[in-house]
């Protein structure tokens, strides 16, 4: 009987010892700017999609919006703007090609992108309604310095500070948050904060509804472990790591004070996301809510997929509630 107690515990030590290295690598994989691992390995395995382009029609239209998006992003009325905060220096593109209108849109990209490579065709096309547009890179993304990913529970904060710059230039702005995936996150982690009367909606696109949830969905799809007991011990590690818990960085919570209207929008061939989160964040705000879903659009694709139905959509309920 005692060698059964001892070869349970010995094999109970052994799990956890194995459990907190592996929630310590899934940290630093995840969370840290720079890690050789991701950048070879771990991204095709967490956004495979990422990695099978071809010839496609739908890689044809992505290339043709790409090349739209970058010679808007070059045009004269768009310059670079930057703000210090924290000891970092946050980097962001500002673009008024419209200096008498008062509507304003901030676009923010997703994770370990930047914003020109997410943002700038959706910029363009928020010119073409008369918007002028600020899309900012995130803290450790892009331009911007910093080694922490803030999974938007940081970020949050900065969007703020962005949101006050746009109206140190128009004090009158209408503004509206766009983001997409990790920025979606970031716009509905912004949504629970204490906003100023100028924005006026949100628009988010294959957004998280935790980063606990997320992380989990990832160790499940991406790496084939289970979610218990590495990301129980992860949420306790992040804390000391990057200073936020994995469980506190919720949209769905910040969402439960948001009285703003939303469009939530996602893809059902996301695998990244799971789109099963958009039913999450949905029923946690109280606000104005909609919902566009484009059948077998990957991660931050549906304007790839749909971009007419996905652009009329969008500017319909900005039109409408916002």
């Amino acid at each position: 009987m005692i060698w059964i107690v001892l070869i349970l515990v010995v094999f109970a030590i052994l799990i956890i010892g194995i459990s907190i290295y592996a929630a310590n690598f899934f940290l630093n994989v995840a969370l840290f700017r720079h890690n050789n691992w991701y950048d070879k390995t771990g991204h095709k395995m967490m956004n495979p999609d990422n990695f099978n382009k071809g010839k496609s029609h739908y890689d044809l239209t992505e290339e043709k919006q790409k090349q739209q998006g970058d010679i808007f992003w070059q045009q004269s009325f768009a310059e670079d703007h930057w703000i210090e905060t924290d000891g970092e220096k946050l980097y962001s593109r500002l673009i008024i090609p419209h200096p008498e209108s008062k509507k304003w849109v901030i676009c923010v990209h997703g994770y370990r992108s930047f914003g020109q490579r997410d943002m700038a065709y959706v910029a363009s096309k928020f010119s073409e309604q008369q918007y002028n547009i600020l899309v900012p890179d995130l803290r450790a993304h892009g331009k911007s310095t910093g080694n922490i990913i803030g999974m938007g529970w940081l970020d949050r904060l900065d969007l703020l500070k962005w949101v006050q710059e746009v109206i140190a230039f128009e004090p009158t702005a209408e503004i509206v948050l766009f983001g997409g995936s990790m920025g979606a996150s970031t716009v509905m982690m912004t949504s629970g904060e204490s906003l100023p009367k100028n924005i006026k909606g949100l628009v988010v696109d294959c957004g998280y509804s935790s980063v606990y949830s997320e992380f989990g969905a990832m160790l499940r799809s991406a790496f084939k472990l289970p979610a218990f007991p590495i990301l129980t011990i992860a949420n306790v590690l992040a804390k000391k790591k990057v200073g936020y818990s994995l469980k506190e960085a919720s949209s769905v919570a910040q969402l439960a004070k948001n009285q703003l209207p939303i469009l939530f929008i996602h893809g059902t061939g996301d695998k990244f996301v799971p789109h099963q989160m958009l039913y999450e964040n949905m029923e946690a705000t109280s606000g104005v809510k909609k919902s566009l879903i484009i059948e077998k659009a990957p991660h931050l694709s549906s304007f790839i997929y749909e971009p007419e139905h996905y652009f009329a959509t969008v500017f319909e309920f900005i039109h409408r509630y916002c």
